[in-house]
């Protein structure tokens, strides 16, 4: 049994890679009418040897096969050379198709925005961090009023025992709180639009 005809080798890894003829004319700007010839092996339509040996140069690199055992079953079947045994093997190389390109670069692009929102949403959901530098834990004292100050993140909401109070650019708060004879409980929290309260307790005893 002959070797395998230059045109069928042709055709055959261009159907493995699930290429249509349309594709591989617009990615080679090889004619449809010169690539079919080619695959039929219908050297009479085909020109003249020096152009058609540049097109089964693109058309293998193209499909990542081994040029130089094509131009020998070309050879072969022009009768430039006797019949050989040889087989057509691919290359060792990932073949990448425009078209499988567009959809990896449109599949990178959409997980970068599905990561992106994924963030913006856990940001949102997840409730902000709250610091209270002073008072300290357990206090006591003797006046009857405290100074509060704290830090927490930026456009987030702070409350005092259910009172808001004003956080600057850098999410830094300060306020002063009228205290009462005894033990005062001193609520602080802070939270996003959608986010769950951060609350943090602090005891004062005033004697």
């Amino acid at each position: 049994m002959g070797p395998e005809k230059l045109g069928k080798v042709f055709k055959r890894y261009r159907e493995e890679a699930g290429l249509k003829i349309e594709q591989v004319e617009k990615d080679t700007k090889i004619s449809q009418r010169m690539l079919l010839a080619l695959e039929n092996d219908n050297y009479d339509i085909l020109p003249e040897d020096l152009y058609v040996k540049n097109i089964i140069k693109t058309y293998a690199e193209y499909l990542f096969l081994d040029y130089n055992k094509l131009l020998n079953l070309y050879r072969t079947s022009r009768g430039e050379i006797k019949d050989e045994k040889f087989k057509i093997k691919k290359t060792n190389r990932v073949y990448i198709t425009p078209q499988i390109f567009r959809y990896i670069v449109i599949s990178v692009i959409f997980l970068i925005l599905a990561v992106y929102l994924g963030l913006q949403i856990n940001n949102i959901f997840t409730m902000p961090d709250l610091v209270v530098y002073q008072p300290d834990k357990n206090l006591t004292t003797s006046q009857n009023f405290i100074e509060i100050k704290g830090k927490t993140e930026k456009e987030t909401r702070v409350l005092i025992n259910n009172k808001e109070i004003y956080i600057d650019s850098n999410g830094e708060f300060k306020a002063t709180l009228d205290l009462q004879k005894g033990l005062n409980t001193i609520k602080i929290s802070a939270s996003k639009k959608h986010s769950k309260e951060n609350v943090i307790f602090r005891e004062v005893l005033v004697q």
